[in-house]
This record gives C-alpha cells, structure tokens and sequence, in this order.
C-alpha cells in the first residue's frame, strides 16, 4: 500500500470509467487521506486542476498533453501494481538529419551522464525523443499531490532544459561537447 494525499473531486460528465478525458469537474472543498489512491487516478485529478490535455484508456495508464517553452510535450504515466513502480516518459517529436545521428547519440549519452535523474533515448522508428523517469513505491512513501504534479512538471522541465542541446547537436555546426552549455544558461544564438 502507498499513501498519497489526494484532494477529492466530483467528476461531471463521465459515462465509461475505461476511457476517460479532460472534462469540467466541480472541486471538493475538503482534502482527505486515502491510504489506496491509485497513482494514475491522482494524476487525472491533477491533470484536471491543471487543465491539461489528457487520456486514459487503462486503469494503469494515463497519456497527459503539456504546454512547454520549446515544444508541446506527451507525458506517458503508468503504474505497475507487481512491482509498485510509477514510470513517466516525456516525449516530442524530433526528426534529425540521418547523418546527424551520430552527434545526437553522443549528446544524449553527455546528457544522461551529466546527472539528471532519469535518462533521455531517441526513437529513430517513432522520431521520439523519450525522458524516462521513475519512482519506486514503498510501505514508508507518502506523496502528495502536489508533490506528483511537481514531478510530472519536473520531467517537462528537464525535457525542456535539454531541448537546445539536443537542436544544436543536430541541426548547428556545434559539437556535442558544446552543444551541452545551452543547458546551463551559456546559450549563444537560437535553438
């Protein structure tokens, strides 16, 4: 069991519980304790305070749509209850140039060993751009929402910090090495 501190809504509108989207709901007034709040129905109601886009076909599974600076990116969220793990992936589009494939490779490798908490790959099939994240449940975790929705935000944010990096590897003249300051604020010129 995780506990996770949810604030409790009315749902307006829903006729089929296994395929759900954005709809106006009306707020509680009250915040309660669940100590079996599925993951996935938290990040529903956060995706509905947020308004952001968002679908769920799959108790387990949630696909969220969020507006960044750069680019409009799908947050993929699901739960496995087996092995009580809470993954994420954030993606966008990205068709680089095949002969570029190289540099975005090696940039992606200097990415994901520079510290950042999860790890980015490339799907040439899809032209996907993944941040993989996740979160390990355990009998002692409590989350709350507010500490999900920053974690979702975080994944964004992180997405959206390596973004130039990724652009000037693949479409500028600049070594991966050096496409690497435009995460941390040495940006020269435009993305």
């Amino acid at each position: 069991k995780c506990l996770i501190v949810v604030e409790i809504y009315k749902v307006c509108g829903y006729t089929d519980k296994k395929k759900r989207s954005s709809t106006p709901m009306a707020r509680a007034k009250s915040i309660i304790f669940l100590d079996e709040t599925h993951p996935i129905d938290a990040l529903e109601l956060i995706a509905h305070e947020e308004n952001w886009e968002f679908a769920r076909d799959d108790d387990n599974e949630i696909i969220v749509s969020i507006d960044g600076g750069w680019k409009k990116y799908t947050v993929s969220a699901s739960w496995n209850e087996s092995r009580k793990l809470f993954t994420t992936i954030c993606t966008f589009e990205m068709m680089p140039p095949r002969k570029k494939l190289v540099k975005l490779y090696e940039i992606i490798n200097l990415v994901n060993s520079s510290g950042v908490d999860g790890s980015f790959t490339y799907n040439s099939g899809e032209q996907l751009m993944n941040y993989n994240t996740n979160i390990l449940f355990s009998d002692e975790l409590i989350i709350s929402n507010t500490e999900l929705r920053d974690w979702i935000k975080s994944s964004v944010e992180t997405t959206e910090k390596f973004y130039p990096t990724f652009q000037k590897s693949c479409w500028g003249d600049v070594m991966p090495k050096d496409a690497m300051s435009a995460a941390f604020g040495k940006i020269a010129g435009h993305a």
